[in-house]
């Protein structure tokens, strides 16, 4: 009987997708530590859409709608038209009230009313911020820094409520909150 894999030996494929996205990142001394931030975070955001699968999800655009106005979310309203598995992502831009057609919601620190809108979604959608302590808060995805790295949070009990299934793998790099 083999014993399970250690958390230290990732798939090949998770490992390469990382090595490619910190080298896309590796020749950007000009840019403002904020703005570098802001990109890993909407590479991740993109990245993270493509280990979720949606109940029901057929062909139709893959909905990432973005409350708040940081710089993660103007840089994610440029994924619009990019390809998510066999979906087309359509980022909406500050949904207002209207959360009802959201596959993934991206929930920026500018936004302050985070709790309210989370107590308001119903359904199958995605929840990204990095808002302080949101995976722990009842978010399902969350950024946090370790020692100056973006690293991940992600609450599977939240992503069961929204009957979301997230792959193994993404599962693997993050840390589990309740």
């Amino acid at each position: 009987m083999r014993a399970p894999a250690s958390r230290s030996r990732r798939s090949p494929f998770v490992l390469g997708w990382l090595l490619s996205l910190l080298l896309a990142f590796a020749h950007a001394p000009a840019w403002a530590a904020g703005e570098l931030e802001a990109k890993i975070k909407a590479a991740y955001v993109f990245h993270v859409l493509k280990f979720v699968d949606w109940p029901q999800a057929g062909s139709e655009p893959l909905r990432l709608c973005v409350a708040g106005t940081d710089a993660v979310g103007q840089l994610l309203a440029e994924l619009s038209g990019k390809q998510i598995k066999d979906r087309s992502l359509r980022v909406v831009m500050d949904p207002g009230a209207d959360l009802a057609g959201c596959n993934a919601l991206f929930i920026g620190r500018s936004e302050r009313r985070w709790q309210d809108i989370l107590g308001r979604l119903r359904g199958s959608v995605l929840t990204i911020s990095d808002v302080d302590g949101f995976a722990s808060a009842g978010g399902i995805v969350g950024f946090f820094s370790d020692n100056g790295r973006i690293k991940l949070d992600i609450n599977p009990d939240a992503a069961r409520q929204a009957n979301l299934k997230i792959s193994a793998k993404l599962l693997e790099l993050a840390r589990t909150v309740q």
